[in-house]
């Protein structure tokens, strides 16, 4: 295929690209959804790693970003979104303008990975080791999710102190929040409940 920055050329050679991570995502995939700003593909986190790979070898070298949603009560509960771009790099990755001309993709290609997980266990593989950016996001999320990222290399809190008693983004967190000050010493403490007359 010619390269060209045509929009309907670049949309089909995307759309053949995203048949590949369907297939990589196997029994995993939920969906595949092409999308006006970006395409989407949703999977239990099983597949997110085989996923990742064909990713990566195309030229997927950005992690944007990553967040977390609490669904609740809907099942699965737990999202873990992922956003991709693949940024041409002249000096490092020569290569990725052929590969890309040869597909139809436009240089900057976008993807968004939707991984779901429940509640009795929300465990997601972490992308750390193929992306460092995904360190402090996945610390985050567990902080304020309670999702573990398995394999990662310092899964503790991130903003709150480390004997801080759930996740504070869970629909399920009381409203209220918890009773909670720093003493002298810098370790929480719990303090009795307002008095509300």
């Amino acid at each position: 295929m010619p390269e060209t920055h045509d929009g309907h050329t670049a949309r089909a050679g995307m759309a053949q690209f995203v048949e590949t991570l369907v297939a990589a995502a196997g029994d995993h995939l939920l969906e595949a959804v092409a999308a006006a700003d970006m395409d989407e593909i949703a999977l239990y986190p099983g597949g997110l790693l085989p996923v990742v790979d064909r990713l990566r070898a195309q030229g997927f070298n950005h992690l944007l970003d990553i967040g977390g949603v609490d669904h609740h009560p809907l099942r699965p509960r737990f999202e873990i979104a992922y956003h991709f771009t693949a940024i041409p790099l002249d000096d490092v990755r020569a290569d990725w303008r052929r590969s890309a001309a040869a597909s139809g993709m436009k240089d900057l290609a976008r993807l968004r990975l939707r991984v779901f997980t429940d509640d009795d266990d929300p465990v997601v593989p972490t992308l750390s080791h193929l992306w460092p950016s995904a360190n402090w996001p996945e610390r985050e999320i567990f902080d304020l999710f309670g999702v573990r990222f398995e394999g990662h290399p310092d899964l503790r809190r991130l903003l709150n102190p480390d004997d801080w008693k759930g996740h504070p983004l869970r629909k399920d967190y009381p409203l209220r929040g918890l009773e909670r000050r720093f003493t002298p010493g810098g370790r929480l403490g719990a303090v009795p409940p307002l008095n509300e007359s």
